[in-house]
């Protein structure tokens, strides 16, 4: 479990964000993210900015990522790098590259092509979403090894209304930058599977400073559980992230994020999020930020 434990954390601690499913949308009171006010995306000067996160699992460093922001009036470029880190690299050689590219329609995102790869030691997997100007999913690429597999005809019914992982992101953060909350139900599909992330609004807090992160002050800070919706198998719910959450919730101790602007009239950003653990505490601290 450790393997999916440490690299599940990082993904989510930064980007990993989550959608509700044909029958979700059903639920009283629902509304698809582009009819919730709080999620308008209001950018009105061109802002880019890289943020970088050192994760640390028991007090050994497991994982570092680079967060890549690109943000003006008409679109948004996004890009987040993350691999094992020290002696638990060594352990568990591991590696991933995220990237968006969308637009912006009258204040709704809207992502035009979506990327992801990862390695495990000598694998390598690499899935493409592309999307039409509407934001309806047009089609998936997949390469794993030497096989390429091509979905023209991908589930609509789990995609309807969904984004990518980091258009998800960027939709937590706007709405916690309109809100001044930390809540919601976010919507994502990455290709094969719909699943909700639910914040939970925990109020202020004022993180101190630390050796460890660039942050110190005052912060959202929220809980964060993700509902699997539809096309996950069995095993799926046994695994990655899905194990760290069973686990998490065995001891009462939901994973925590926290959010905070960098600068007055900057974006607001993951600051922090710490995951309770068998294993320990794994922490995730903003370590450096520069504007490009």
């Amino acid at each position: 479990m450790a393997h999916g434990f440490y690299k599940t954390a990082l993904s989510l601690g930064v980007a990993a964000l989550i959608g509700a499913s044909g029958a979700a949308q059903a639920q009283e009171g629902y509304k698809p993210y582009f009819e919730n006010a709080a999620l308008r995306y209001d950018v009105t000067e061109p802002k880019k900015l890289g943020l970088r996160y050192d994760v640390y699992a028991g007090g050994l460093k497991a994982l570092n990522a680079n967060l890549e922001l690109d943000l003006t009036k008409e679109a948004y470029d996004i890009g987040l790098k993350a691999e094992t880190d020290g002696f638990i690299g060594s352990m568990f050689p591991w590696k991933a590259a995220y990237s968006t590219s969308g637009h912006s329609d009258d204040g709704v995102l809207i992502p035009s092509i979506s990327t992801s790869s990862s390695s495990w030691r000598k694998a390598v997997k690499i899935t493409e979403m592309q999307y039409d100007p509407k934001g309806n999913l047009l089609k998936t690429t997949t390469k794993q090894g030497e096989k390429i597999t091509v979905n023209s005809e991908p589930k609509k019914d789990l995609a309807k209304d969904a984004v990518d992982m980091l258009t998800g992101a960027l939709l937590m953060m706007q709405n916690a930058k309109n809100t001044e909350k930390c809540e919601g139900s976010f919507p994502v599909f990455d290709g094969k599977r719909r699943f909700n992330i639910n914040l939970t609004d925990d109020g202020h807090e004022t993180l101190p400073k630390s050796e460890y992160s660039k942050f110190s002050g005052d912060a959202l800070r929220c809980t964060l559980k993700v509902e699997p919706v539809a096309g996950f198998k069995p095993k799926d719910k046994e695994r990655g992230w899905m194990a760290v959450q069973s686990h998490t919730e065995a001891r009462k101790k939901l994973p925590t994020i926290w959010f905070a602007r960098l600068e007055e009239q900057g974006p607001v950003v993951p600051v922090r999020m710490e995951i309770s653990s068998e294993y320990g505490a794994v922490v995730a601290h903003l370590s450096g930020s520069a504007k490009k």
